[in-house]
């Protein structure tokens, strides 16, 4: 689903109010000929109602092309979009009327109110519906036989010599089908985890969807087979899992958000509103769909990011990878753009790798005066969080950009790789060098030779899959990266560094301690340990006494809770961040 807002409203008799919470419209496809204009009536109907028999559909809307229509009750021409025009045309029955369920026909994309409504109710349409059609989009010349190829793996187990019998235009063509647009759209993931039959169309070739979970293991499981990895790679390797998580109904919001961060929308509130209905009662109660001018988006992302500090009752939501936020967002410091699909950050080891905190692993976030609740915070509210000062920031050195490639080119990818490893190789030498004029090797607030102090700042002490802390014997893979011997040590350090240090600055604290913050960090900002928080965070003094949030850091030598005494002691103090 996708609210599209060129999309044409309902008119009056197409557009009959819904009666309660639980009452949607239903889509009558009239019978044609390929060549025939599409027409239909809307019906009323309930998840409620017993022996209901619809099919729901799950696709993007894509570009509005050229104009396409649908001819509704009373001669009302409604305009769509190509890509459904296409679906419309390949399901539609010669001889018999087709029931459907299809967000752009069935709600009514004017009225604010009735699309709340629908949302809320979007997981319930699809457990209700007989099945669920995914539609790829129309066949292209390779896709045919994509979809006879992923449709022999389903009941097979299948060997490396019988998966290198595959040709390689039949794997291109796999390909292709994997980078199409649906993959990647964030309503799609609820479409199809709350559905109990799913099957995936393109063209007029249809399969189980239970055909790409086969694909994606086989994908994980074989490395020589090159197929492109997009969003919704996660959901099918967990599939099993997300489908249990889906009917218990227990997931907060905020993992979801986290665990789908890059998938897109076409409006930005999508990227909070596609998951709520995956999403525990909690997370339902605390965050309302509404698509008008009385909550902007700024709004909705201050809320938000309220609701999950509560909810978790940690300040993980403050570690989010969502630190880049769109220029026209006027957002407070320690809010995350919920919206952007971060793919060019990875997070500090993510989670309660770390115990920065010690024993106070828990807080209770307070907001601006009065805000008893995430929905009454306003667009401005500020955050307070308990904790004290664990020192200033007297260097800060920034790991240069590189932009990921987003493109098909395989050649392309790989030298955007390569530049990234070989600048992050190249920037750290740079660093240690700097470290080493600056920092004797006795200083007494590190404990370790700075040698290693600083092997193990760079990678955040953890090894490329985030177990750890690894042993001294690492640190030889370190040697080896930064002299240019292949190695399998050295790999897993320079992947683990390559990912610790993107979109991060080297630091160096009083005392000399070595750390890793987010790339705007610079000296004078100050080093904060919280309640509730594994890591440490940075701070930057402002006026007033108030902050600014500028984000979480790997420190050397504290991220373990060595002095988390500080946090039950007499220099405890509230910091408002702005």
């Amino acid at each position: 689903m996708a609210l599209y807002a060129g999309a044409l409203a309902l008119n009056k008799a197409d557009a009959t109010p819904t009666n309660s919470h639980r009452e949607f419209r239903i889509l009558v496809l009239s019978a044609g000929e390929s060549s025939d204009g599409l027409c239909g009536e809307l019906v009323k109907a309930s998840v409620d109602d017993v022996g209901i028999h619809y099919t729901a559909l799950s696709y993007t809307w894509g570009d509005p092309g050229g104009p396409a229509f649908i001819i509704l009750n009373n001669g009302h021409r409604l305009s769509i979009t190509r890509n459904l025009e296409a679906a419309l045309r390949q399901f539609r029955l010669r001889t018999d009327p087709f029931r459907l369920w299809v967000d752009a026909i069935c709600i009514n994309q004017a009225d604010h109110d009735e699309k709340r409504s629908q949302v809320g109710m979007m997981r319930s349409i699809y457990i209700a519906a007989h099945e669920t059609w995914v539609w790829l989009g129309p066949s292209s010349t390779d896709s045919d036989d994509a979809m006879d190829t992923v449709q022999r793996f389903l009941h097979r187990k299948l060997s490396h010599d019988e998966l290198s019998l595959v040709s390689r235009e039949a794997w291109n063509g796999v390909g292709n089908l994997m980078r199409r647009t649906w993959w990647t759209r964030v309503w799609v993931i609820q479409e199809v985890l709350s559905s109990n039959q799913v099957y995936a169309w393109c063209g007029r070739k249809k399969v189980e969807f239970a055909c790409f979970v086969k694909l994606e293991g086989i994908r994980r499981d074989f490395v020589f087979i090159h197929i492109p990895t997009q969003p919704f790679a996660n959901i099918l390797s967990n599939w099993s899992l997300n489908r249990q998580i889906v009917i218990r109904g227990d997931a907060s919001l905020f993992d979801w958000m986290v665990d789908t961060h890059k998938f897109e929308s076409t409006l930005r509130r999508d990227r909070i509103y596609a998951l709520l209905g995956l999403s525990s009662e909690g997370s339902r109660n605390a965050i309302t769909p509404d698509y008008s001018s009385r909550t902007p988006d700024t709004l909705l992302s201050v809320q938000a990011t309220a609701h999950f500090l509560i909810q978790q009752k940690t300040l993980l939501p403050l570690q989010s990878a969502f630190y880049r936020k769109a220029d026209d967002l006027d957002l407070p410091s320690w809010v995350s753009d919920w919206s952007t699909s971060q793919a060019g950050y990875v997070n500090l080891v993510f989670g309660s790798a770390y115990g920065a905190c010690g024993q106070h692993k828990t807080t209770t976030p307070r907001f601006s005066p009065g805000v008893e609740h995430p929905s009454s915070c306003p667009v401005d509210a500020s955050l307070v969080l308990t904790g004290v000062i664990e020192g200033d920031i007297l260097a800060a050195l920034p790991m240069p950009e590189v932009p990921l490639y987003s493109g098909t080119d395989a050649v392309a990818d790989l030298r955007s790789r390569i530049l990234r490893r070989e600048l992050t190789r190249s920037t750290c030498c740079t660093w240690k060098e700097l470290y080493d004029l600056n920092t004797n090797d006795d200083a007494p607030d590190v404990g370790d030779s700075h040698y290693t102090a600083f092997w193990r700042t760079i990678i955040a002490d953890r090894m490329f899959d985030g177990t750890g802390p690894p042993g001294p014997e690492y640190g030889r893979h370190f040697q080896d990266w930064q002299a240019g011997i292949d190695s399998d040590g050295a790999t897993d350090f320079r992947n683990a560094a390559v990912s610790r240090c993107a979109g991060r600055s080297f630091i160096r604290s009083q005392g000399g301690r070595p750390g890793l913050a987010p790339r705007n960090a610079r000296a004078g900002d100050i080093i904060c340990l919280f309640h509730g928080g594994n890591v440490p965070f940075i701070l930057r003094p402002g006026e007033s006494g108030r902050y600014t949030f500028i984000g979480e850091a790997y420190v050397y030598g504290i991220m373990q809770g060595e002095h988390s005494e500080k946090l039950g002691g007499a220099k405890l103090q509230d910091f408002e961040i702005l």
